[in-house]
């Protein structure tokens, strides 16, 4: 195969995946789980899933890469990566708790509102009958005005005419 050579199809779909060919990076240069991960994400799916490994496994230890190491670095990603779940949950329970605790609140605070609605129109339905029945019942006559004298003293009273207002 030449250099300028058409690259075969499956090449060309992995190429557009990735981006680029994955690069294999000797032990001394951090060689671990997630370098290992994204090779295999390069790589063809391939039912015979042995031979794509062994042939991975050989080629990492021709740069001096040990499927070991990678093991290793693997079972601490696994273990950082439950712990992270954990402290993920525990802080979804702490909101949880939260948002309980905020929707007891919700229903406090709409119990007083209903209970403040209910008394402000049975205060407001008492305010109205009792203005209509001292409608019915007729005005009181107001007082009658004082009427001064010019001088200042008081002078006889002289009722004035009072308006009666009408009821509604």
């Amino acid at each position: 195969m030449s250099i300028f050579a058409k690259k075969p199809e499956w090449e060309q779909r992995v190429m557009a995946d990735v981006g680029t060919a994955p690069v294999v990076v000797a032990k001394g240069n951090g060689y671990g789980i997630a370098e290992a991960i994204q090779l295999l994400r390069g790589l063809p799916a391939d039912p015979s899933n042995d031979l794509v490994v062994r042939v991975v496994g050989a080629t990492l230890a021709s740069v001096d890469v040990r499927l070991h190491d990678i093991i290793e670095d693997a079972t601490r990603r696994q273990k950082a990566t439950h712990e992270r779940i954990a402290a993920v949950h525990a802080q979804i329970a702490e909101l949880e708790r939260q948002l309980e605790g905020q929707r007891r609140e919700v229903a406090g605070l709409e119990a007083d509102l209903k209970e403040t609605t209910t008394v402000k129109e049975r205060l407001q339905h008492a305010e109205k009958t009792s203005a209509l029945a001292a409608g019915r019942a007729g005005p009181r006559p107001a007082p009658a005005p004082v009427v001064s004298t010019s001088d200042g003293l008081r002078g006889e009273q002289t009722p004035v005419p009072q308006v009666t207002p009408r009821p509604e």
